[in-house]
């Protein structure tokens, strides 16, 4: 019983360290940005930079989570561990924000989007980027690789997740860039669920201990390319099987279906979890 106790007290001292985490996480965001983000949130109601922030603190917890749940070192020395890693997490998905504004959504400038516009859709799609990367960052921080591993796959998942945001707009009918500064949830929710799929597929690559570079790196390149040609085959199987009586370009990009694009998500994120299961 007194050692159920200690267990239990152990447990809720990560919970505990996860709220103060959640908090900073909060503040950083804040500092980094030109904008006050309570204020647009609290009092402007700005629902696109709260999915944005939603994302971010999603993204840290991930993180946060997949360190939790490595080698153990001892209570005090993982409480360590866990919030080290967790802050510098923070740091590199504040990167993956500048990369998001630049290259992936690359035509028109995210922070007008959000403040000005209050755009969800460029709120959605930087808070799948956000976890998108929070996936790559945990998996490597989960086993033995560390800090350069973290680092290295972490630039090779924001070249990954910039091409395949690339291939995807040639890959449809609609201007993807276009589409999204327009305001079109339904394409900014499929698109955003299959950058998530991705990073599930390239997380992949990343699962296990570290064994070497070489090992390392060809799996995440094969993994990548699977990625690449299995998730457009999915979007493809949907148009063509589940809903062949309709164009699902035209669904969601001219008419803003929703429900089309739920399921073309749905899909996309269902594929890339037997990915990382039967692979």
């Amino acid at each position: 019983m007194h050692d159920s106790l200690i267990t239990t007290m152990q447990n809720l001292s990560f919970v505990g360290l996860l709220l103060v985490i959640m908090f900073i996480a909060k503040w950083l965001y804040n500092f980094t940005t030109p904008y006050d983000t309570f204020n647009e949130i609290l009092i402007k109601k700005n629902a696109a930079l709260a999915t944005s922030v939603a994302g971010y603190i999603v993204a840290v917890a991930i993180i946060f989570c997949a360190v939790l749940t490595g080698p153990s070192g001892g209570l005090v020395n993982d409480l360590i561990a866990v919030a080290g890693c967790s802050v510098a997490g923070m740091v590199m998905l504040l990167v993956s924000r500048i990369i998001n504004d630049k290259l992936i959504l690359h035509t028109f400038c995210n922070r007008s989007q959000l403040i000005e516009k209050q755009n969800i859709s460029t709120g959605v799609v930087q808070a799948s980027s956000y976890i998108a990367s929070a996936l790559l960052i945990g998996a490597s921080l989960h086993g033995n690789g560390g800090w350069t591993t973290a680092i290295v796959f972490y630039g090779l998942g924001q070249i990954a997740l910039i091409l395949f945001a690339r291939i995807y707009d040639l890959l449809t009918s609609y201007n993807l860039m276009t589409e999204l500064e327009s305001g079109n949830r339904a394409v900014a929710a499929t698109f955003s669920a299959t950058l998530i799929a991705l990073g599930m597929v390239l997380l992949h690559a990343l699962v296990g201990e570290f064994e070497s570079w070489d090992a390392s790196i060809t799996l995440f390149i094969q993994d990548a390319v699977i990625g690449f040609v299995i998730l457009p085959l999915a979007r493809l199987f949907i148009d063509k099987v589940m809903f062949p009586t309709i164009c699902i370009d035209k669904a969601v990009g001219e008419e803003h279906n929703m429900s089309v694009a739920l399921v073309e998500g749905g899909v996309a994120l269902s594929v890339a979890s037997v990915i990382v299961v039967v692979l």
